[in-house]
């Protein structure tokens, strides 16, 4: 257990407290933290990786070993004396390529297509070839023997039963399987209702296993050719398969784009396009099994469907959750049918090798290796081409690796050392104001004989230039940097990890920075005031006044609030510290008159009183009025009624309406003579007929904009009543 005394405690606070130093007390400091995987995908790696962790070590040393003149490598084999063989089909050569990495063509035909290898004995290798499926034998001597001729148009994989000798053979476009002894007896093993069985591997008693262009299939055969679907994956293609003594693992291939390019096609997954009638094999009967899912994980569109259960008799498990456009996976099929997803990116899984409980998976575009750890489930991509694709891999008997490449062939060797230098060079920052520079973090573990350092460097353009500052000094005590940068809109910092042991790298968890923006002033950008031209209050002792603010540091912001009567010289204090963006005043203490009111922001929360700056914004003039209109009332008796005529006047607003009572009973709606309200004075005339002898009483009300109500009223006879 770690212990952490006091005095260290202390010490921390001390050189925590100094870094801050150059920011005010009080000020908002902001944080750039980066430790996830996310935070690093517009990094810039060299001889470095990062995991699915976010962890980041040196990557694995990637070693050129020949350069073959062909477009690509589809195949690699080894044979006894340590040479390999290489298939590149483009050129319809096979290449010998001796252990010290001298090369010879054995076979070349320019009307065959070598895509694919097997051994064949201590000397001499398999060679399956398109367009005319045959199968060859070719030895160290350039010596060739056609073993089989399929009649199939492509031969896409070879596997050899180490037992017995048998070669295994997957075709298309009519998606066999061949069986060929090794007496070079030929003959249909399966025939899949897919059109391209486009990668098959021996298994342990006899069992062949196959992937195929569509459904995502992965198919087990045993040697009388009776079929099982152990997995049915999201991906329509299965492009590789690894047999282990505890699992078969299959990477899919779907077509994706990376980086804004091209679908990758042909050259990137080894399948070529042709229209070709496909035949009916007979059913396969499907084994149902077990799908072990991870925590939340929800269950795959990819399992088998009602439609693909007519051509089996069972029913596949449905996989992990499901892939986005353009993903592809490996999956993890254990002896007990239970089906993992230990590997997905968005990448073309072209081929597989697995040493101890780590896979390694060779993808297309952008020529990654990943390394995927199962004990931990942790991956990383350990390598990467400088261009092409890691079309194949062949696990050496010295328990190296060696990559087959295309765009342009090469092969090159994983060594299993790591690099002695790498570097990542983040991402930019972009402060959006220019920022000062505080304390610079990173969590590391640099065992003996490696190190890590960081760089920093700042500049006021978007991509950095000439014109930004140099990179700074190494920086190697993670608990006492800080950002040695000049004040500048933009940061990037650079991390290098170095290592003078081959089998130790140093790690990096995280990285955080700390900076705050040069302080800008808020901005009241809006004032709304009750318009009582445009609309209508309920009451005169309630106005609703509601802004809007900006602040470019993101300070929280605080708020004053004044008045101004148009006839005053100075401002009256509504409210010193408003949190809100509205406000209700009760202006019934204020006189009559026009106002404005004035919004003053404030960013003192998160500055210091010496650097806290202020906005303001004063609105559209608006009125108070508590002055009911006047309403003057005449009547002109008629024989059965009586004439009303009236005015009212509102000394500020316009007036909204009007209505009238006689007798005290029900209210009648009147309008203006002109028929319209809106302005400060109107007129209204109406009559009241039909009336008995008697005295009657009308009472006019009428309502202003500021919600006033005034009234008048008139007493009048009918019938000469008393």
């Amino acid at each position: 257990m770690v212990r952490i005394s006091l005095p260290s405690v202390l010490a921390f606070a001390a050189i925590y407290t100094a870094l801050a130093a150059p920011f005010c007390q009080g000020a908002k400091v902001k944080v750039w933290d980066q430790h996830a995987p996310s935070h690093y995908e517009k990094a810039q790696f060299q001889q470095a990786v990062v995991s699915s962790e976010g962890v980041i070590r040196l990557g694995r040393r990637l070693k050129p070993f020949a350069d073959l003149d062909a477009a690509h490598v589809w195949d690699l084999v080894e044979v006894k004396d340590g040479a390999l063989f290489a298939a590149a089909g483009d050129e319809g050569k096979v290449y010998k390529i001796s252990a010290d990495g001298k090369t010879s063509v054995v076979y070349a035909d320019d009307q065959s297509r070598p895509f694919c290898l097997a051994p064949a004995g201590d000397d001499a290798v398999y060679v399956g070839a398109g367009p005319h499926g045959q199968i060859l034998r070719v030895d160290v001597n350039g010596k060739v023997k056609v073993v089989c001729d399929t009649g199939e148009p492509y031969v896409w994989s070879l596997a050899v039963d180490a037992k017995t000798g048998t070669l295994y053979a997957g075709t298309g476009p009519h998606g066999r399987i061949y069986k060929i002894s090794p007496e070079g007896k030929g003959e249909v093993l399966y025939a899949a209702k897919q059109d391209h069985v486009l990668c098959v591997t021996a298994g342990p008693n006899g069992a062949v296993y196959a992937g195929v262009d569509k459904n995502g299939l992965v198919y087990r055969i045993d040697a009388k050719g009776k079929a099982f679907v152990l997995y049915q994956a999201a991906q329509a293609e299965i492009r590789t398969l690894k047999v282990t003594a505890d699992a078969v693992y299959a990477g899919t291939s779907a077509p994706t784009k990376r980086h804004g390019g091209a679908v990758a096609g042909a050259s990137g997954s080894g399948v070529v396009t042709a229209d070709l009638t496909t035949s009916k094999p007979e059913a396969a009967v499907v084994l149902g099994v077990k799908v072990s899912k991870e925590k939340d994980e929800k269950p795959s569109k990819g399992a088998a469907s009602d439609a693909d259960s007519k051509e089996s008799k069972g029913s596949p498990a449905s996989a992990p959750s499901t892939p986005s456009g353009g993903e592809n996976s490996v999956y993890r099929i254990g002896l007990d049918g239970g089906v993992r997803e230990v590997f997905r990116a968005k990448a073309m899984m072209l081929c597989l090798a697995r040493q101890g409980n780590h896979l390694f998976v060779g993808t297309g575009m952008d020529g990654e290796l990943f390394d995927v750890d199962e004990a931990t489930r942790e991956h990383s991509e350990i390598a990467r081409l400088d261009h092409g694709q890691v079309l194949c891999m062949c696990q050496r008997r010295d328990g190296s690796i060696v990559l087959g490449a295309g765009d342009p062939g090469k092969l090159y060797v994983l060594e299993d050392r790591y690099a002695v230098h790498g570097t990542m060079v983040s991402e930019v920052l972009d402060t959006k104001l220019v920022s000062k520079w505080g304390a610079l973090r990173w969590q590391a573990d640099a065992p003996a004989k490696t190190s890590v350092s960081v760089a920093v460097r700042s500049g006021n353009t978007a991509e950095p230039e000439d014109a930004w500052s140099d990179w700074s000094a190494e920086q190697t005590d993670a608990g006492k940097a800080g950002i040695e940068a000049p004040p500048a809109r933009f940061l990037q910092y650079r991390l290098a990890l170095s290592s003078n042991d081959p089998a130790v790298t140093p790690s990096v968890r995280g990285v955080t920075l700390r900076y705050q923006t040069t302080n800008q002033s808020p901005e009241v950008t809006k004032v709304e005031t009750p318009d009582l031209n445009a609309v209508n209050l309920d009451t005169p002792k309630k106005l609703k006044f509601k802004w809007s603010a900006v602040d470019a540091n993101e300070d929280e912001l605080s708020f004053a609030l004044y008045v101004r009567k148009d006839s005053w010289k100075g401002w009256m204090e509504l409210e010193e510290d408003c949190d809100k963006t509205e406000y209700e005043w009760d202006p019934t203490t204020a006189p009559d008159g026009v106002y404005q009111l004035k919004v003053v922001a404030s960013d003192r929360k998160d500055n210091s009183d010496a650097e806290a700056l202020t906005g303001e914004r004063t609105s559209s003039p608006f009125v108070v009025c508590h002055t009911a209109p006047a309403v003057k009332v005449k009547a002109t008796p008629a024989a059965n009624g009586a004439l009303i005529e009236a005015t009212a006047l509102s000394p500020l607003v316009r007036l909204t309406s009007a209505s009238y009572t006689l007798n005290g009973k029900k209210s009648v709606n009147v309008f203006p003579a002109d028929g319209l309200f809106g302005g400060a004075a109107k007129t209204f005339q109406f009559t009241t007929d039909g009336l008995k002898p008697g005295t009657y009483v009308v009472v006019l009300r009428v309502h202003d904009a500021a919600g006033n109500i005034g009234s008048g009223d008139v007493v009048f006879t009918v019938g000469g009543a008393e």
